[in-house]
């Protein structure tokens, strides 16, 4: 369900971003293009930067994990459960410069781009899970949190110079 609604909501926006281009010149849509992906590398690499300079705050991830084993009242406990579902439905925003990217080549290949990105993301989720489930999530709990940002703020960076330089 999570897979699904975070593929959905991921192509909903990527449409409404290019139901703008088009009301929009294409012109127009070219600079922001050029925009997100300037961000997204400037930004992301700034991002992995600062976490990889970081001391870590393992503290304080020790000490969230001694209080969500505790338990605590079922109030906190529902709260906990729509948090990561939530989470878990957030849009994927990094693909809207790939759907900025498919205006001017036509609504077609955004919707190609669409059905490849959907079974893509929902695939690597439920492949993501089951390793979870067999035990990978175990393994990487050795790794500290700054590295996991790290590489978060540098794909990021990856992704933007790819729509920089793929126009």
């Amino acid at each position: 369900m999570a897979a699904a609604g975070h593929v959905a909501l991921s192509v909903l926006l990527g449409f409404a971003v290019i139901g703008l281009g088009f009301v929009f010149s294409q012109a127009i849509s070219l600079y922001v293009t050029e925009a997100v992906g300037l961000v997204m590398v400037v930004g992301g690499a700034l991002y992995g930067l600062k976490e990889l300079r970081s001391a870590g705050n393992t503290d304080y991830e020790r000490q969230t994990r001694e209080k969500l084993s505790k338990g605590g009242d079922t109030r906190v406990k529902r709260f906990r459960y729509f948090a990561v579902l939530g989470a878990a439905l957030s849009p994927d925003l990094s693909i809207l410069p790939v759907f900025l990217l498919a205006i001017p080549l036509g609504l077609g290949f955004a919707f190609d781009t669409a059905v490849v990105f959907a079974i893509a993301s929902v695939f690597a989720l439920l492949i993501l899970l089951f390793l979870g489930a067999a035990g990978l999530a175990k393994a990487l709990e050795r790794v500290p949190q700054k590295y996991n940002d790290a590489l978060v703020g540098f794909v990021i960076a990856v992704v933007g110079a790819y729509v920089l330089l793929w126009r």
